[in-house]
């Protein structure tokens, strides 16, 4: 694989504060995100002010995301972005080409191909999963014993009290654990559930 970016975003308000919920994710705003960079090894964090430099940053680069095809796109594109045949996102101004890992396990799960992702997003969303099996912080502490310093659900507080220091370092875990579970599943080819099931990739 040429060079890539692992991103995680984190967001402004809960899905209960906007109109329309889960279903209008770009309303929720960007509070923070982190990349690290491969060519570079280096973090960066991005504040609440730098979507459009992060939007331009990832531009048609390579993106390792945890459900960033249905989040962290829309968070940054728009709800309308586009999702393209093989996977990646765009609005009329950006594109970046996503490898979304939590998107792959479940992919090799139902044995489906690459061809199409918007067929793939929708068979995930009518899919029901146990609670957690497939959540970032379980997949990682099933299979590397690493885990996360916190819960999503509370970057919202974190962004609205001003506490930024503890909302940047929670993002900043999200993307070591992610680096680190991508990087264990591209060598070995499985990772392993939070039901601590084998899935290969």
């Amino acid at each position: 694989m040429t060079n890539y970016i692992v991103m995680d975003t984190e967001t402004q308000k809960k899905s209960d504060e906007v109109e329309g919920g889960w279903g209008n994710v770009y309303a929720m705003g960007m509070s923070c995100a982190v990349t690290w960079d491969s060519k570079t090894d280096l973090y960066e964090i991005w504040d609440h002010n730098s979507k459009d430099k992060l939007n331009e940053y990832l531009n048609n680069k390579i993106v390792i995301t945890y459900n960033g095809i249905q989040f962290d796109s829309q968070l940054l594109l728009g709800n309308d972005r586009k999702i393209e045949l093989r996977g990646a996102t765009s609005n009329d101004k950006y594109k970046w080409y996503n490898l979304d890992l939590y998107v792959e396990i479940l992919r090799n799960m139902f044995c489906m191909d690459k061809s199409d992702y918007p067929k793939i997003i929708e068979k995930i969303k009518q899919t029901r999963t146990g609670k957690g099996v497939f959540s970032l912080g379980n997949v990682a502490q099933a299979t590397l014993g690493i885990s996360k310093s916190g819960d999503g659900a509370d970057a919202p507080t974190l962004f609205q009290t001003k506490q930024l220091t503890k909302l940047y370092s929670y993002n900043l875990q999200d993307v070591r654990v992610l680096k680190e579970l991508f990087l264990f599943a591209k060598k070995y080819k499985y990772i392993v559930s939070g039901s601590y099931d084998i899935v290969k990739l």
